[in-house]
């Protein structure tokens, strides 16, 4: 074998990717780049619109320490709320649905499961405007709690029923891929173990948190903390259902007014993008930058004590 053979072997790899990795570039590095840059500078509409200015650490500092400081604290908890109790949902009702479907004597598993995918087959944003009509004020479900006495429920504009109702929805569109994840790590598990548990005496509660949880841990872990990371930054599931409101007292504390609902993307968002005649493109950009080593410092935390991608 030649040298330039040996050589085309070796370039051949970088060859095939080279295009993904320009598209890559394009839409994904050099934007991030242009953003990190801009966070740096007063850039805003329509003050600092054509001639802005590098301003250093100042928009961290408004976030951290300045006059964002009470807006971005309050909005920072709600989002690690929302996150969590996401995650937690979400994965208590895959569980217990794929317990259900796991057992052997049940018959027309593939009709249930079947049923239990379809929120999941649904485009997201469908599913969340869907719920907003069925929520509203004069929705199906209020119609109903009139008729029966109940009388009607501030789903969406009161901030304790709000984040209740995104916290619902959003438990409405995961529970489908958790409950996939756990019957198939469910699945996986050899009868066997459970056989000779039985003969030493084990009752069904004990095999399920001696055995069955153990050993969903390897599986599940790396999917719980991609899902903590995803909801962290999930803006259609807030934006499309509440806009990140209702409203709420000292909400208007920071450059634009945040709602009881917004997280910190989409309250992002709001800053760029949410007023019509003001824009804060270089707070928003900060922001964005904060809430990238947010995910990045927890994601390594995370994995890091769950030893989740440890070889065994």
């Amino acid at each position: 074998m030649d040298k330039s053979t040996s050589f085309r072997e070796k370039i051949d790899p970088y060859l095939y990717i080279f295009p993904a990795l320009i598209f890559m570039a394009a839409l994904t590095i050099f934007p991030n780049l242009y953003s990190f840059y801009i966070s740096f500078t007063n850039y805003s509409f329509p003050y600092h619109y054509e001639e802005y200015k590098f301003v250093g650490l100042a928009n961290y500092y408004d976030i951290l320490t300045g006059s964002e400081i009470k807006v971005f604290l309050g909005i920072f908890i709600w989002t690690v709320i929302w996150a969590i109790g996401s995650v937690l949902s979400q994965v208590a009702l895959g569980l217990i649905l794929a317990l259900i479907l796991n057992q052997k004597k049940l018959g027309g598993v593939k009709i249930y499961r079947t049923l239990f995918i379809i929120p999941w087959a649904i485009p997201a944003f469908i599913s969340v405007l869907m719920w907003g009509g069925i929520l509203n004020s004069d929705g199906y479900v209020n119609t109903i709690f009139i008729a029966i006495g109940i009388g009607k429920i501030k789903w969406l504009t009161d901030p304790t029923w709000a984040k209740f109702s995104v916290l619902l929805v959003n438990l409405w569109l995961g529970f489908p891929f958790m409950m996939s994840v756990c019957l198939g790590a469910l699945q996986s598990i050899p009868g066997d173990v459970y056989e000779a548990a039985s003969v030493d005496g084990a009752t069904k509660i004990q095999q399920f948190f001696k055995i069955t949880l153990p050993l969903l841990r390897t599986a599940m872990l790396p999917v719980l903390l991609t899902s903590f990371a995803f909801n962290f930054n999930n803006f259609t599931g807030i934006y499309l259902l509440t806009q990140g409101g209702p409203p709420v007292p000292g909400g208007a504390d920071g450059a634009t007014a945040a709602g009881a609902t917004d997280i910190l993307i989409s309250y992002t968002y709001k800053l760029a993008f949410g007023q019509a005649n003001t824009a804060f493109y270089g707070l928003a950009c900060a922001y964005a930058v904060v809430i990238f080593l947010m995910i990045g410092t927890l994601s390594a935390i995370n994995f890091k004590l769950s030893g989740a991608f440890e070889e065994l």
